[in-house]
């Protein structure tokens, strides 16, 4: 699932991280639409809930708490244009009919400007992702026309804090023995000043689309763990 839509303008100012306040939208994250868009989109991959409580613990043990409103997330589009929200959702029904699940795994911890992150192998999201942008390039932003497939573990932290972890969680005494699991649809998020809300889940070929408004419904979690009814972008 996934996951930097809202970023800081410059180095953090304590340990602790940043405050809301000091969160703004750099001109890399905003869609090429030639319009104000007070709407903008996530699109993640979904996963298990097996492989999604693992990792989503690991990034509570590090990602300072007063800012850590998200669960472990891959995102493949990170401010996607409400208005071209019909075209948006018509290739996302496309696509996913033409996938079935595929694995996901974790790979190597890697260090980030101001955090942690860990390498995601998922080769057929690369695929989803080149023939969306292919789709998509003329309104995407510059920060969504490449794709790392990752989990952000820790952001928004000193150097020597982000170093800590990283030793941390390759060799250290909190060492993460990786996670495999498996992508069963794409799920797409409303971004709402810092948050996100889930809209829609697109399962794979085999199940229908599950429509939601807030979260994903209870008896229905197995199947499609949701990030959380307003969630922070990292």
């Amino acid at each position: 699932m996934s996951q930097s839509s809202a970023a800081h303008n410059g180095k953090p100012t304590r340990e602790g991280g940043y405050t809301a306040e000091e969160y703004v939208r750099r001109p890399d994250h905003t869609p090429q639409t030639g319009q104000d868009e007070p709407q903008k989109y996530i699109l993640a991959l979904h996963t298990d809930l097996v492989h999604h409580k693992a990792v989503t613990a690991l990034r509570n043990a590090h990602f300072p708490a007063n800012i850590n409103k998200l669960s472990a997330h891959v995102a493949l589009f990170r401010a996607l244009p409400g208005s071209q929200l019909s075209t948006i959702q018509d290739s996302i029904l496309h696509i996913v009919q033409h996938h079935n699940p595929f694995p996901i795994s974790t790979g190597e911890p890697f260090l980030m400007a101001h955090g942690v992150g860990l390498h995601a192998h998922v080769e057929p999201a690369k695929d989803i992702f080149r023939t969306l942008k292919d789709q998509w390039g003329g309104f995407l932003s510059k920060q969504d026309q490449s794709f790392r497939a990752h989990y952000t573990i820790q952001n928004k932290v000193q150097s020597s804090v982000a170093q800590k972890c990283f030793e941390d969680i390759r060799s250290g005494p909190d060492r993460f023995e990786g996670s495999t699991g498996t992508v069963t649809g794409l799920s797409l998020y409303l971004y709402d000043r810092g948050y996100w809300t889930l809209k829609h889940t697109y399962p794979f070929s085999v199940e229908k689309e599950v429509e939601n408004t807030q979260v994903v419904d209870g008896k229905d979690e197995e199947k499609w763990p949701s990030l959380g009814a307003s969630t922070a972008s990292n």
